[in-house]
């Protein structure tokens, strides 16, 4: 059991092979939540291009 496991007892730490299937690593998520709150115009710009629109949103 991890400490925020620990701390947090309704969350439930992921299986090792949910683990080695994510596409998103700890270190990955951490850079990319960094970006969302130094830069959250530009971080969903770049998130909204990863998406086929209809209508491309403006905000």
């Amino acid at each position: 059991m991890t400490t925020e496991t620990m701390q947090n007892p309704g969350v439930f730490a992921p299986s090792s092979e949910v683990v080695t299937r994510a596409h998103v690593d700890a270190a990955k998520y951490d850079a990319l939540y960094a970006a969302s709150v130094s830069d959250p115009e530009g971080f969903w710009g770049e998130q909204a291009g990863r998406v086929d629109w209809i209508k491309a949103p403006t905000r």
